[in-house]
């Protein structure tokens, strides 16, 4: 099992956040990179699979404030010789996809082929309309409606992952759906006669044909792909079908293993591999007190004030149940499995439980810098590294 650490970076502590507008000052952002790299060299040296973060805009609030995940994995990438980085996720619908396939490409040959790719559907319309709103309809979610709104998001989903696909598994390719066209009609190349000797894509005529994007990644391998984070088993499904992993963060147990057999027979209907990933916010410290302080300071501020309006606590709903009529508060979220925190014997003996009910390929720990005091952060990696995952996998050391 390979262990992985999905950030959420959060500027500063809760108390700075409730001064107002902590997104935007500069000594909040120099002290969470500051603390980013230390962690991440840490994870880098006791061999963790690799580090992710979302993307999410605008968070002036000062929390989630990983505007470009891209950029951030580069920052990490070169303090950083194992480690892996990557995106949990780039928002597809609001993407131009052969930018971003181009951008995550560089990346990938900068870190020596070190890059991952998550990509996601998109929920907080703040951002997501205001970027993808040159893309007919992404800003319209009141004409269209919940449910064409969201058939829209999924439509230029699966399109742009499969341009993404393609200009990374190909030198050149071209692309024609409901909303690209690449390259574009009667696009005429004044200098084919270059690129007829020396590459491809032009007619006789001298127009284009194909576009490839450069550079390729890193010895053209197409890096490790996930799903963050699954809730509906149609969605398990397509990641499977499509050789990517999906990590769900479900905590319903009968559900979660439904969706696990779900993805294995589609992997067999279709010769595709199997691979499951899970998310959990884990905090560990010298005694289940201490954790369970640290623990109700932070995942769970982030949750009940900025997830739960989203709808998010479907993650951690029981079958049938409403996700709005959940007690939204840290307790409900602990004793749903969420978070798991403790001594390094309790952690322990509750990860026994949930691999054996929910076994896994990738384990992402859910993780909140800022709320956490860096001592207490650099406490809980050092006593989950030493005293806890060694008794699942033999690549944390």
């Amino acid at each position: 099992m390979e262990i992985g650490a999905f950030y959420l970076p959060v500027i500063g502590s809760i108390e700075e956040i409730e001064k107002g507008m902590a997104g935007k000052r500069t000594d909040l952002y120099q002290q969470m990179l500051r603390e980013l790299s230390e962690q991440a060299r840490y994870l880098d040296e006791h061999g963790y699979y690799g580090m992710g973060t979302t993307e999410h805009h605008f968070h002036i609030e000062g929390e989630e404030v990983s505007t470009n995940p891209v950029l951030l994995d580069l920052y990490i990438g070169m303090q950083t010789k194992r480690l892996k980085v990557g995106q949990l996720g780039n928002v597809l619908p609001s993407h131009n996809p052969v930018r971003l396939a181009e951008d995550i490409a560089m990346v990938d040959q900068m870190t020596g082929g070190r890059a991952f790719a998550g990509f996601a559907r998109g929920y907080q319309p703040r951002w997501v309309a205001t970027l993808g709103q040159q893309i007919d309809g992404m800003a319209k979610e009141a004409e269209l409606g919940a449910a064409a709104y969201d058939n829209l998001k999924r439509e230029l989903y699966e399109d742009h992952f499969e341009i993404i696909l393609k200009a990374w598994r190909n030198d050149t390719f071209s692309h024609k759906s409901k909303f690209w066209e690449i390259p574009p009609a009667n696009t005429y190349w004044a200098t084919h006669d270059v690129t007829r000797k020396y590459g491809r894509g032009v007619d006789d005529r001298g127009y284009l044909t194909e576009i490839g994007i450069v550079p390729s990644t890193y010895n053209k391998r197409l890096p490790d792909l996930f799903q963050p984070f699954s809730v509906s088993e149609r969605s398990i499904v397509w990641a499977v079908q499509n050789e990517v992993t999906p990590i769900t963060i479900i905590t319903d147990v009968p559900t979660a293993q439904q969706h696990i057999r779900a993805a294995k027979d589609a992997a067999a209907k279709t010769g595709k591999p199997y691979r499951m990933g899970m998310t959990r916010e884990i905090v560990v410290a010298d005694t289940d007190e201490e954790a369970r302080a640290i623990a109700s300071r932070a995942g769970a501020y982030v949750w009940c004030n900025f997830f739960q309006p989203f709808g998010f606590n479907a993650a951690i709903a029981r079958q049938g149940e409403d996700p709005f009529k959940i007690p939204n508060d840290f307790e409900t979220i602990e004793e749903r499995g969420l978070v798991i925190c403790g001594s390094p014997d309790t952690v322990k003996r509750k990860l026994e439980k949930l691999f054996k009910d929910l076994p896994c390929d990738y384990f992402w720990l859910f993780t909140y810098n800022g709320l956490i005091p860096q001592r207490k952060m650099m406490r809980h990696f050092e006593l989950l590294t030493e005293k806890v995952l060694p008794h699942f996998t033999d690549k944390v050391r």
